[in-house]
Order: C-alpha cells, then structure tokens, then sequence
C-alpha cells in the first residue's frame, strides 16, 4: 500500500483517456498555477471563480490554455469531470463541491493534486517556510533555468522575469523530472510531500503556534531523502548598502532590498552548491533576478513619491517589510488589510508589538482597512478596530480607514516628496489596483 503523500503518477489515479480536472477558485495564485501545469500536460481543464472577470489578463491567459471558465454556481461540474481540485479556503457550501459530491467526483486538495502531477521518479525539490519561501522558490528556479537545466516550477507569486506578454509568471512548465515547488505550511498540505531536496527558510509563530509548526517541520525535514538547508540569519549590513554575501570564496550581491531576501538568496545559493553547481554562474543569474510581484514590487513614483506593493501579511513578514524600507528610504506611510479574522485573532499581541516596534523605531504613518472577508462562517470576535485601539492605548497613533477612497485622502494629504507609500496584504484583489490607482490618480477626483 502506497504512503499518504507519496508521489503516484496521476494516470493512476484517473481511469478515464482524457482527463477533466474542474479547480474551484482558478483565479487564486496558487490554483490558477496548477491549472496552467495541468492545461500543458494535456488535461481538459476547467475553473469557477467568483471573482471572474473575463477582460483581466489572468483569465485571458487561461482561455488561450483552452480552460473552460464558468461562474461558481455548480454548472461547471458534470458528469464528465474527473476530478475536483479545492484549497483549504473553499467552503464546504461551496456550489462547485456540493456538485461534485452529489454526481460523486473525487476530490482532491490543491497539494495532493500538485503532488500526483509530478512524476514519481522526478528529482522534486522543495520550499518551505513561515517567511520567503515564494521568493527563494523564484530564485532557484530562476537560476535553474537561467543555466539551462529546465526546471518546471510552481511558485506562490509571479517571477517577474516571467511575467510578460500576458503570462502570469507564477510557473514555469519544464521538464517532468525536474520539479521546484513552495510547499504550503499554513494548512499542513507541505506533508503530502517528499522531497529529494528541501529548503526551509525559518519558522516563527503564524498559522499555528511555534511548538506545532516546529513539529511539522521536523516531519517535512525527515521525508526529505536528500539535502535540506536551513536559513541562517546574515550580518546586518549598513543601511542603504546593497546586499552582499560569501559562499565558498564568491561573493553575491543580492538585486533586492531587505536583509531577508539576502538570507533567501543564500538559501538558494547554498542549495546550488550542494547539488555541484558551477557558484559564479549561479551568481550572474541571481544578480538579473527581477523579484517576485507584489514582494516589495515598485509600483510608480508620483510627485517624489514611492509607491510599494508588498504582500506581506503577518507579524514577522509586515516587521520585515517596513525594516528593509525604512533603511532605505525616507518616511514609511504604511497601510494594512487584514486577509481574514483568524488571522488577526490569533497574532493579534505579535501584530501589536510589530507594529509598535516600527513606529517607535522610525515614525512615519499606519493605516489599517477592516478585515478582508470573501464570503463563509467565520468567527468575527476580534476586528481592525480592536488592533487600533491596542495600538492606540501603546502609544501608536495608527489610523483606521473604512475604504480605499479614504485611504487614498489620508495618504494624498500625509505623503511628500521623498517618502514611500508601502501598501500591505493578502486575498484582496483590489489593494494591488488601489496602488497602480494612486499613482495614476494622484490628487485628482478628491
């Protein structure tokens, strides 16, 4: 009998010639990217979203893949369809799998799906981490293709060397014996696999508490068969100094700001020259490494004004963001959302003291947007308003902003010349425009 999570070729698991796979969600990052590694492996695919919107790029990209695309009202499930594919955020009411159980079609979860895609005797490697795991997955497949070796790569973001011409950049469709994978820790789905390789960035509190997660990463450790690197903290370097590090007598210089992302370049590179790779080449392909969209992703200058996109959303990744720009810049005019009420209960004393940290360290201005809430039950004991008041009652004077027509108001009367606007958060597709939106719209239509 074959072990839960271990690597089974998905012929085996569909009987039929051609295989119909139906993602519920296509339009996350994660479920469009395994729409797209199905669509190019020959599978009939289909999606719903209830966020669908045929005119934007992503959904355009998956209509030129030849993937059906259907409201999420169960009329893109049939009889034909083999399999459903769902992710941890798809509510048991949901339309699509109240329809697939009824006509009784498998389902799978987004990372058991990803796990049957890869070939079983393919060399998988594997990313994972509470914190730059996206990032250090773009990194290293980005040098791996760089030097020829043609990985396939499932990634958490778009690898802004990728993204043009209408393709998302979130994979890469290589070959099938060589994999690079995030590997998703916030809903235990990174134990479907075995790795041959792995990386574990760091592990700090987020979805679980620490003992938990410590736990867990000790299994992911163990069902890696080959080499697992470990993230290791770099000297701080001078602010405003590019970031640079060592290995075996080469020195890096890492294109990003943040000290963070010095620390997953060498994560990456210590992978590299564990696997015999020639470090020189690996260095000139990390230095034309563009970034990950929506990790510290310049969106415009305006009237002096930077704006930055960051998809940063807990405590040790929001404390990481403003950092690196505060070293780098001159005043931080941050706002937040929220991505879910679980989230912000359960990290609500660490958001706090994140946030209190920064302010107290380097001024500048805090917003927070209520909760982004996309539908389903829900606890909604703990608000944006409780932060603020935490906040406010230590010493912070961080503002609460009902909407992003507010916000805009607030940021266009506290910003100047020489200051950044760092716009933060996770699942809300309107924060990323609202950013593209400010700086197109700057001062106007107050």
């Amino acid at each position: 009998m074959e072990r839960i999570g271990q690597r089974t070729p998905i012929s085996k698991l569909i009987l039929k010639n051609i295989p119909q796979i139906h993602f519920v969600g296509i339009g996350g990052v994660g479920m469009n990217g395994l729409a797209q590694l199905a669509a190019q492996r020959g599978f009939l695919v289909s999606g719903s979203d209830r966020a669908y919107d045929p005119s934007t790029p992503l959904f355009c990209h998956l209509k030129q893949l030849g993937i059906s695309l259907y409201p999420q009202d169960g009329s893109g499930v049939n009889a034909q369809t083999s399999h459903l594919v769902y992710s941890t955020a798809i509510e048991s009411d949901n339309p699509d799998l109240t329809a697939a159980k009824n006509l009784h079609i498998p389902l799978l979860h987004r990372a058991e799906f990803l796990n049957q895609l890869i070939d079983p005797d393919a060399e998988l490697i594997a990313v994972a981490g509470t914190a730059g795991k996206t990032t250090t997955t773009g990194m290293l497949g980005w040098i791996f293709d760089a030097l020829g070796l043609n990985p396939t790569v499932y990634n958490g973001a778009s690898v802004l060397n990728w993204k043009q011409n209408g393709v998302p950049g979130n994979v890469r469709s290589g070959s099938d014996k060589l994999w690079i994978i995030e590997a998703d820790e916030s809903d235990k789905s990174f134990l479907n696999f075995h790795p041959t390789h792995s990386i574990i960035t760091n592990i700090s509190k987020d979805h679980f508490e620490l003992d938990e997660l410590h736990a867990m990463f000790a299994q992911f450790r163990d069902q890696t068969s080959g080499t697992v690197i470990e993230g290791t903290p770099l000297p701080i370097g001078a602010p405003g100094a590019p970031n640079r590090f060592s290995l075996n007598g080469i020195e890096f210089v890492v294109p990003l700001i943040g000290q963070y992302n010095a620390e997953n370049a060498l994560c990456a590179a210590r992978l590299c020259s564990a696997l015999g790779m020639d470090l020189e080449h690996v260095r000139d392909a990390l230095a034309q490494f563009k970034g990950i969209e929506r990790r510290l992703e310049h969106i415009g200058t305006v009237d002096g004004i930077t704006i930055i996109d960051d998809y940063a959303h807990n405590p040790a990744k929001i404390g990481a963001v403003l950092s690196a720009l505060a070293q780098t810049t001159g005043r931080v005019h941050a706002f937040w959302r929220p991505h879910g009420f679980a989230p912000l209960a359960n990290s609500l004393k660490e958001l706090v003291e994140t946030f209190s940290t920064h302010y107290k360290t380097y001024g500048g201005s805090i917003f927070i947007l209520p909760v982004y809430y996309a539908g389903g039950t829900v606890s909604r004991t703990i608000t944006t308003e409780d932060l603020i008041e935490k906040l406010n009652s230590a010493g912070v004077p961080a503002q609460f902003v009902p909407d992003y027509d507010a916000l805009k108001q607030k940021l266009e009367n506290c910003a100047e010349s020489g200051d950044t606007i760092l716009g933060m958060g996770a699942r809300d597709p309107e924060l990323p425009q609202f950013l593209r939106k400010l700086v197109a719209e700057w001062k106007r239509f107050n």
